[in-house]
């Protein structure tokens, strides 16, 4: 068993279900982000995992000890785990240093050991020389640097991080994220961390949890997710993405080759995901293709003959919406590319996913 481990896991606020049967294992000194829309469970699973909620059903474990089913609950307290929130929670009142002492200073520790330990912990974070500063005269970031200290003073078994730089503006939360995977290669420590934000998750984690309406849709490294997602929801949620209903036509070790419906018979070679390679011959879904996967070349070369019927500068590329076999299909180029709006075009794809028994799919959800 690993680090930490949830058994079919259930938790009910009345009659609306928040978490829904969810089991996944931990392993020791592994980063894992719970990602998914506002809603879908993952931050009431974070809370049962650090004893603020009792699961309805279900066992939750760390390090082979039961701490939470329906029937017993070990406090937080006694769970030997860190937490970080999304509002930093720092005491105005107290330095950097009181502030990242207050754990010891619970614990009992002695004076001398409990310096030793918070100049040691501020150093790691980044903190060195401003232990006597308080948090009003700190940044977002350093406070928040200050709320990671706090919890990995105690050295915890695992570190439990709900959304900690969704208060930071873009350029400050795109640092922070490089220092906490810094942080995490330094420390070898647990870390589960909730996230609704695709690319912070995609930078961090050693496995993604994707989580929809209080379930699990899949778990995978970062590149299966991307590249081979389980359904629609999750190919839609992480990056951007093209769908058009199609019919599997053939299937051979992981390839196939599928026929649009809209394309009077047009077939493209597709990749089959693991997931779903025991899919055949005639079973309808979607084709799924990301759009840098599109090539733009000169009409009448390429799969597909369209029309670009938007072209948008993004700085270091181009997002293009060219209009093609009855659908509009969204292409991602270099700066460089010289097609203008109005122009004929080919759609030459590079590559494509197969999603079986999906014939249908709404962006919103």
């Amino acid at each position: 068993m690993g680090a930490i481990a949830l058994r079919n896991v259930v938790k009910e606020f009345g009659e609306v279900r928040a978490v829904d049967g969810v089991s996944m294992e931990i392993a020791d000194g592994e980063i894992v982000c719970l990602l998914g829309p506002s809603g879908c469970g993952k931050t009431t699973t974070l809370r049962m995992i650090a004893g603020f909620e009792r699961p309805t059903a279900g066992e939750i474990y760390i390090e082979d000890r039961l701490v939470s089913s329906e029937k017993y609950l070990v406090p937080p307290e006694q769970r030997n785990l860190g937490m970080v929130f999304q509002n930093y929670a720092v005491w105005p009142h107290m330095t950097v240093f009181d502030n990242v002492a207050y754990p010891l200073k619970l614990r009992k520790v002695p004076r001398p050991k409990l310096r030793e330990k918070v100049l040691e912990t501020l150093e790691m974070v980044g903190l060195t020389g401003l232990e006597k500063r308080y948090p009003e005269q700190l940044s977002g970031g350093q406070q928040q640097r200050v709320a990671l200290a706090r919890a990995l003073v105690v050295e915890p078994v695992a570190m439990l991080l709900d959304e900690p730089l969704s208060n930071l503006d873009a350029k400050l939360r795109e640092k922070m994220r490089f220092e906490l995977m810094d942080l995490h290669r330094r420390t070898k420590i647990t870390v589960i961390y909730v996230t609704h934000d695709q690319a912070e998750a995609m930078v961090l984690s050693d496995r993604i949890v994707v989580m929809h309406r209080g379930k699990i849709v899949q778990i995978g490294s970062p590149v299966q997710i991307y590249q081979e997602p389980a359904n629609a929801f999750v190919a839609d949620f992480i990056g951007l993405a093209n769908f058009a209903p199609a019919r599997l036509v053939e299937v051979k070790q992981g390839h196939g080759v599928a026929e649009l419906f809209a394309g009077r018979g047009l077939r493209l070679t597709c990749r089959v995901p693991a997931l779903q390679r025991g899919g055949k011959a005639q079973d309808k879904g979607l084709l799924f293709v990301r759009p840098e996967d599109i090539q733009l070349v000169p009409e009448g070369e390429g799969e597909l003959a369209g029309v670009v019927v938007r072209r948008t500068f993004l700085g270091d590329r181009l997002d293009f919406r060219v209009e093609a076999e009855g659908m509009e299909w969204r292409v991602e180029t270099g700066p460089d590319v010289k097609f203008d709006e109005g122009a004929r075009v080919g759609l030459a794809i590079k590559r494509a996913v197969f999603l079986a028994g999906e014939e249908d799919h709404d962006s919103s959800l």
